[in-house]
């Protein structure tokens, strides 16, 4: 008697418990599915205090700057948000680029540049 008790009440357990189941368990891509839908968590980039402006300059290097030192120079400058615009290489060593003025500042420092001079638009006139 109480193996048929015990018996009953594991039968009864087993179907109180499967009928709790979901009747199709959700695949793997059905919860990514589900996830997507849920609202995400974003962080607002964080806008700077004051306005950063961004100029073209051309950048020219000393005549003995090796190659390495004018491409670590364009990267540096593209990793913190300018653009390089022309490479010189036969009159003069250097480029020309859209640099942010704290990038300036800092490149200003590089003691193979020769100078750097603010890009502009050089027209010649004839008499």
């Amino acid at each position: 008697m109480k193996v048929l008790a015990l018996v009953a009440l594991l039968a009864t357990t087993l179907a109180v418990s499967s009928a709790a189941l979901p009747v199709e368990p959700k695949n793997a891509f059905a919860l990514a599915q589900e996830d997507q839908n849920q609202p995400q968590n974003v962080v607002e980039p964080r806008k700077p205090i004051l306005p950063i402006s961004v100029k073209s300059y051309i950048v020219v290097f000393k005549p003995t700057a090796a190659t390495h030192i004018i491409e670590k120079a364009e990267r540096d400058i593209m990793e913190l948000g300018g653009k390089i615009g022309q490479r010189y290489s036969s009159v003069l060593k250097g480029f020309s680029a859209w640099i942010p003025s704290p990038v300036l500042q800092a490149l200003s420092t590089n003691p193979f540049i020769d100078y750097i001079e603010e890009d502009g638009e050089v027209t010649a006139y004839g008499k």
